[in-house]
């Protein structure tokens, strides 16, 4: 009994070593990074100058756009630290001015200015997955 759990160890133990094996291999024969085929690119939704990453969906029930303006909410499995790294980044590329950003119970909530328009951005993790609220109104409704 003994010798069969040191078995299925050792079964489990070379199976671990070789998955990364796996990846490069199909790495090689199709020219591409395995990874990149699991990743999702980011992109633009109904805000064209707010990058969304890939990992993330939006929830089309909690979400509404008027004249380019109103809320979108995303889910997906994603680590809020990240997620919040993300958008920092990304808002900075296309035109927005950080203004502020704070962590209250678990979750990260980010301000944003350009030009006429103010965005907030709220992110909160529960055990299943991420959320996102994102924010986008004039400044004449501030």
């Amino acid at each position: 009994m003994k010798k069969l759990y040191v078995g299925m160890i050792m079964v489990a133990m070379a199976a671990v070593l070789l998955l990364p094996g796996c990846a490069k291999l199909q790495e090689t024969i199709n020219g591409t990074p395995a990874s990149k085929s699991a990743q999702s690119s980011s992109r633009y939704l109904d805000f064209g100058d707010i990058l969304i990453p890939g990992d993330l969906s939006m929830v089309q029930k909690e979400s509404y756009i008027t004249n380019g303006h109103g809320r979108v909410v995303l889910t997906g499995r994603v680590y809020a630290e990240s997620l919040a790294q993300f958008f920092i980044t990304s808002m900075n590329t296309d035109g927005w001015a950080m203004m502020n950003q704070y962590k209250y119970q678990g979750a990260i909530k980010l301000f944003f200015k350009k030009s006429e328009r103010f965005s907030s951005i709220l992110i909160t993790e529960d055990p299943l997955r991420t959320w996102v609220e994102i924010w986008v109104v004039p400044q004449e409704k501030i």
